[in-house]
């Protein structure tokens, strides 16, 4: 592939993610809602963002390496677009619900907090859950994020 192709294709990136990114309202809203305030956003601009520009910098300027490098990028801007595309499809409220908190654990690499994170959301909601079940249900999301 072309880097020219890359670049445009990572100019679509940044594109979804400054139209999926959350107003100072979502935050806002996120912030007051005890259903979403445990994975609210604390900062101005989101992650995503903030790595879809710099990638997308860092391939307009010719600024990598190899083409390891830049198999690296594809992959980092692969994982970004699946969330940010579910992002759209589901809003920010929903997406930092239990779920959206599971997704950033499981892009973190952070599979036992994951796990432990969606445990714990159910008990405190007075939802009976074992460890086995909480794993079941992480895999499954991490599965579905996959192959999304």
């Amino acid at each position: 592939m072309k880097t020219k192709d890359i670049e445009q294709r990572l100019k679509l990136l940044v594109k979804l993610c400054t139209e999926t990114e959350p107003t100072l309202d979502d935050i806002k809203h996120m912030r007051e809602d005890a259903e979403t305030v445990t994975g609210a956003v604390d900062e101005l601009f989101t992650t995503d963002m903030i790595d879809a520009r710099r990638i997308y910098n860092k391939v307009r300027d010719g600024d990598y390496d190899s083409s390891v490098e830049i198999t690296g990028i594809m992959k980092q801007a692969n994982k970004i677009w699946k969330q940010r595309n579910h992002v759209k499809a589901v809003g920010w409220k929903e997406f930092y619900s239990i779920e959206g908190t599971v997704i950033d654990y499981i892009r973190q690499n952070q599979k036992i907090n994951a796990i432990k994170f969606y445990r714990q959301s159910k008990i405190d909601r007075g939802e009976e859950i074992g460890l086995k079940e909480a794993k079941e249900y992480v895999d499954a999301l991490e599965q579905k994020l996959i192959t999304k």
